[in-house]
């Protein structure tokens, strides 16, 4: 399909041009090459293969100078073979980082500031001026950016059983941890074997209770200073609530075993009334897959977390961005490697790394508008995830891009949001750190289950402060205010 660049793209695409530029003069008509490595993005893969023509030929109707090689890794771990590359020299003009394999390229000074290059653009920086927790993240750390959605979980339900349950209009006016815990009740009293169902540890539940309960940030600012909160009295009472919710069924007595296809299988059949699933795409998964096995009163519902001393999902984490594209500050064509990041965040742009492939991942029905098909159901972006900028008037009605409820978690995601107080913790601390959150962990599972109780909590903030805690709360006391 013809796309032709709007104005607006080329507009921007100029301004960008004005910053410090390319090292050699590029044209669409004589592109330059730049390098681009992706996790999971392979070019011996051929749906990449087709993805890299389409990519670069789109480029060149834009008028970019610029050609894209895909640059593959050995198999395994992405982190680490990708730490490898690098330390050996070879170093992409467009890197993709996943998180915690950023520190030697850093290190060695080879990753781009990246702030002068978001101010004059058009696209990228409407992506990130709506979000404020983006802004910070560029603040504090301006070589990476990640347009994607967070991996936040909210809690859904069916419909038809959230329907049935007397605490509902009570549960919408008054969300607070009281009316949660009835709803569990009544939720699961509907033939589940639990109310609520995680995976492996309570990071999901915790992002629905954890601000009721007073947990606002990671630390919690006292007339001492500043607290660690999980070795907090609010801590302590949140977890005598969950370990309530375990003694009586409402929280799966499995949880701790379970994987998150476990827990997937658990809400797909009669294991537990409530999950948590990703904001966007996932809930959106889940939505499309009850409907399909319990029919349309199946349609999820999301709900809103716990209101107590505060209401909000899981403050969000603004001490840098560790995750996504950097560009390389070694590459002759730093400028250009921005305008293709640019692109693949206008609306052009969108439609290839959102829709796929016209005649397989979507068609264009008789209005023009562009209808999904099953195949798209296994497409995922390779660029950016947010949907900002993709024309929704351009979807057919049949086949909207995301569900209501997958856009309503997009929704309620931001409306519940807050920004956290987490610091980078220094290398110094880095192995009393991870003692610590072992420490906190196994003492979390243990007093859940009833292993452990309110007279063993002294021990365990005890035992959490000599592991380090004590030296990295110090630490921190010196960096917040």
């Amino acid at each position: 399909m013809k796309r032709k660049v709007t104005a607006m793209l080329m507009a921007g695409v100029m301004a960008t041009g004005m910053l410090a530029g390319s090292a050699v003069p590029v044209s669409a008509e004589e592109p330059v090459t730049l390098r681009l490595i992706i996790k999971d993005v392979s070019p011996d893969d051929p749906t990449y293969q087709e993805w890299l023509s389409q990519f670069n030929a789109d480029l060149v109707e834009a008028g970019i100078g610029a050609e894209i090689e895909l640059v593959s890794l050995q198999s395994g771990t992405y982190s680490e073979n990708l730490a490898l590359l690098l330390n050996g020299g070879d170093i992409p003009d467009i890197i993709y980082f996943q998180g915690g394999d950023e520190d030697f390229a850093l290190n060695q000074q080879i990753l781009e500031d990246l702030t002068p290059y978001v101010e004059n653009s058009t696209y990228i920086k409407g992506m990130i001026d709506q979000r404020a927790y983006m802004k910070t993240r560029l603040q504090n750390y301006p070589y990476l950016i990640y347009l994607s959605t967070l991996s936040t979980k909210v809690p859904v339900i069916r419909t038809d059983i959230f329907d049935k349950c007397e605490i509902k209009d009570t549960f919408l006016a008054d969300p607070s941890v009281e009316n949660w815990h009835e709803l569990l009740k009544q939720a699961k009293d509907q033939g589940y074997t639990a109310g609520y169902t995680v995976a492996g540890d309570l990071a999901e539940i915790n992002n629905v209770f954890d601000q009721a309960f007073g947990l606002t940030t990671t630390w919690l600012k006292k007339d001492e200073g500043f607290t660690y909160g999980r070795v907090s009295e609010e801590y302590l009472e949140e977890l005598k609530f969950y370990a309530q919710l375990y003694s009586e069924g409402l929280l799966d007595n499995e949880y701790a075993a379970h994987t998150w296809e476990d827990k997937e299988n658990s809400f797909f059949g009669d294991g537990a009334a409530i999950v948590s699933g990703t904001q966007g795409a996932v809930v959106d998964s889940y939505n499309t897959k009850q409907i399909k096995a319990n029919g349309e009163g199946a349609v999820l519902t999301v709900l809103p977390p716990a209101k107590g001393t505060a209401q909000g999902y899981t403050p969000i984490d603004v001490s840098k961005e560790s995750r996504g594209f950097a560009i390389s500050a070694l590459s002759e064509n730093k400028q250009l490697a921005f305008d293709v990041l640019e692109y693949a965040a206008s609306p052009e742009g969108r439609v290839l790394d959102l829709l796929g492939f016209e005649g397989t991942q979507y068609v264009v029905d008789g209005d023009g508008k562009y209808e999904l098909q099953e195949a798209h159901d296994n497409w995922y972006s390779v660029i950016f995830g947010l949907t900002d900028n993709l024309d929704m008037s351009k979807m057919s009605e049949k086949t909207p891009y995301m569900s209501e409820p997958g856009l309503t978690s997009l929704d309620m995601f931001l409306q519940y949001s807050s920004e956290d107080n987490a610091v980078v913790i220094p290398a110094d601390y880095a192995v009393a750190w991870d003692a610590c959150t072992s420490i906190y962990k196994e003492f979390t599972a243990d007093f859940v289950m009833g292993n452990k109780t309110e007279a063993d909590w002294d021990a365990y903030v005890q035992e959490w402060n000599d592991a380090g805690g004590a030296s990295v709360t110090e630490y921190i006391n010196s960096v917040l205010k």
